[in-house]
């Protein structure tokens, strides 16, 4: 959820966002006195979590071992270098999460450079695709190794996500 969240802030709505997420026990309720009261989320967790978020290593996601641990296998992890956080004894190991197409092809970026004309290409032929004009098309991609066809492919689908 928080990489669905986070995408789409960035790329739909051109936010940047900073979330830190942990899993563990907290208290969720009223905090003070009949007079002057207010609702609160409390615990060592929800700390590590408003700390990851607030992070200066933070490139977008952080989160803790147990949500790594919890995750399903579909997501990868970047590890970075522990962090110290008040309410715990040990430095906190902390990760960065990856979705299956970050894994394998890189981050979609918002400012893509370049290839707009192929992406644009792509992008025409999916939708004649849908729309049925063409029962069936082929796109090839071919070139050099190194110059970025998987990276253009990445981009081109999540376009053509976004679009339809």
């Amino acid at each position: 959820a928080c990489i669905a969240i986070h995408n789409t802030l960035q790329l739909e709505l051109g936010i940047d966002s900073r979330i830190g997420a942990t899993i563990g026990e907290a208290y969720c309720g009223v905090v003070g006195g009949v007079k002057r009261h207010e609702y609160a989320v409390l615990g060592p967790s929800v700390n590590l979590a408003a700390r990851l978020m607030a992070s200066k290593i933070n490139p977008g996601i952080l989160v803790d071992n147990r949500v790594r641990m919890m995750a399903n296998r579909s997501f990868g992890f970047n590890a970075l270098p522990p962090v110290d956080a008040k309410g715990y004894n040990e430095p906190v190991p902390i990760f960065e999460p990856l979705t299956t197409l970050e894994r394998y092809w890189g981050r979609i970026v918002a400012n893509f450079a370049g290839r707009k004309a192929e992406i644009k290409n792509i992008m025409q032929s999916s939708s004649e695709m849908l729309r049925m004009q063409t029962p069936c098309r082929f796109v090839l991609v071919e070139s050099k190794s190194g110059v970025g066809k998987s990276t253009l492919i990445a981009h081109a689908i999540e376009h053509v996500r976004r679009s339809f």
